[in-house]
């Protein structure tokens, strides 16, 4: 099922942040088996449904009015409300405008005259994990900075900038979860930390195969995400799902803890429900080790199995050649088990970007040597070629990739007019400079 067209998972002024969804009643609601609905649903539908739903029960609201359901997220907080309190809380799970399906649910099944045809249920938001819950109208008033007579009234959503201005809260999460004493906290992890990397590392290989750490590694393996570039969260009782990855993609991490340094068994069907009740692309799960079956199992859906050892492994190279999470991402995200030879595919990578680094180190350096301008991208390979100390010599079509990137105007390390290239800086500043173009930049002679 999908919303409109012009729905986004993460919209760019609430990353890190769910919204809150308020209704009235439940009368404009209901509980239905989705099987009954099948001829209103197509094979993604069910599948969502079949994956995340328990005894084949799914809960939908509706609504006639489209102006606050089009603002509504996946994974957007939902509360009831009844009688001066809310008394029921979950999780938005999918979005889908349907007229016929909302004729189906509710038109034989509500208050006699409550059904409208000029006005019916069509824009619907399915929910997932419902829980009861008591809490007072006026507290929940006092969080989000409402008046005190402040009642809902039908389908409504709290506006981001109240959600923003949550004080001394880590995320929307963790103040519902602490108002109504149920649900998951979420807390946002950062890589501004003290602790240098191998400390990380050896926290991680100790904490993994400690039965009485889980909550630790959860938060290690959180940390170890956001040094890899992603935004990361840890996610307290959270169930299966310990860490979520916000950006540069949307993946789910469970996290494994094993005395004998091994995962036996993975239920990969109980991975996926949780990859699809968030609504993420991918689900990763980090262990001390992987038995043989459960790697060859790890292709059978969108996960993979990550060992600490090859976690730590990324994280080097992080370190060492600042590699962009999007490069790191498009290796985890790919179904199966991340083994050595997909460190052999990023290090392939790595030699790649340093080559090219150098490439423009070689040219920045010719070009200081010369004496005037020089002419031509070829002109410029031939002092390269004879420098002391030039190993591989580029290519022309290399060579002239580099001016062109040298002379962009965002770069100005280089300078072209009718007479030639001119080189605009030293070839010690230019150092600097191409490791900021290239994130992955090793000067000539540097030994790796």
């Amino acid at each position: 099922m999908s919303g409109p067209d012009n729905r986004r998972l993460w919209s760019d002024n609430r990353v890190g942040r769910r919204g809150i969804l308020l209704n009235s009643c439940w009368t404009i609601g209901s509980s239905a088996r989705f099987r009954a609905c099948e001829s209103y649903l197509n094979d993604e539908d069910l599948e969502l449904f079949r994956t995340t739903s328990d005894d084949d029960l799914v809960h939908v609201w509706g609504t006639s009015v489209d102006g606050t359901w089009r603002n509504v997220e996946r994974n957007d907080i939902a509360l009831v409300y009844h009688d001066g309190a809310f008394v029921a809380r979950g999780q938005v799970l999918q979005l889908r405008h349907d007229p016929d399906l909302a004729e189906y649910l509710w038109r034989e099944n509500v208050e006699h005259g409550r059904w409208n045809e000029e006005s019916p249920w069509e824009y619907m938001t399915f929910l997932t994990d419902i829980e009861e819950v008591d809490v007072d109208i006026e507290d929940f008033n006092k969080l989000v900075g409402y008046d005190e007579t402040y009642r809902p009234q039908g389908f409504t959503r709290v506006a981001d900038k109240r959600l923003n201005q949550l004080s001394g809260e880590e995320s929307v999460e963790t103040a519902i979860a602490d108002l109504t004493d149920a649900g998951e906290r979420v807390h946002p992890v950062d890589d501004e930390d003290d602790e240098p990397a191998p400390d990380l590392a050896d926290q991680l290989r100790a904490a993994s195969t400690d039965g009485n750490a889980h909550e630790e590694f959860e938060k290690l393996v959180a940390k170890a995400f956001s040094r890899l570039g992603c935004a990361a969260d840890w996610i307290e009782g959270g169930g299966d799902t310990d860490v979520e990855i916000r950006s540069p993609e949307h993946v789910v991490v469970e996290v494994k803890a094993r005395g004998n340094g091994r995962v036996n068994s993975l239920e990969v069907t109980n991975v996926d429900k949780h990859r699809r009740q968030r609504g993420a692309d991918h689900a990763i799960v980090v262990a001390p080790g992987f038995a043989p079956k459960v790697i060859d199992n790890a292709e059978t859906t969108e996960l993979t199995t990550i060992a600490v050892d090859d976690l730590v492994e990324l994280l080097d190279r992080r370190e060492e050649y600042a590699v962009p999470p999007e490069e790191i991402l498009a290796l985890l995200t790919r179904s199966g088990a991340f083994q050595d030879d997909r460190l052999d595919l990023l290090d392939e990578y790595i030699q790649d970007r340093i080559d090219a680094g150098e490439i423009l180190l070689a040219v920045i350096r010719a070009l200081e040597r010369a004496d005037g301008a020089v002419e031509t991208a070829e002109d410029v390979r031939w002092i390269v070629v004879g420098m002391e100390g030039s190993n591989d010599i580029p290519t022309t079509e290399e060579v002239r990739s580099a001016l062109q990137l040298l002379a962009h105007p965002s770069v100005g390390a280089v300078k072209q007019d009718e007479e030639g290239y001119r080189v605009t800086t030293d070839y010690e500043n230019g150092i600097q400079l191409v490791r900021s173009l290239g994130d992955i930049v090793q000067p000539p002679g540097r030994e790796g």
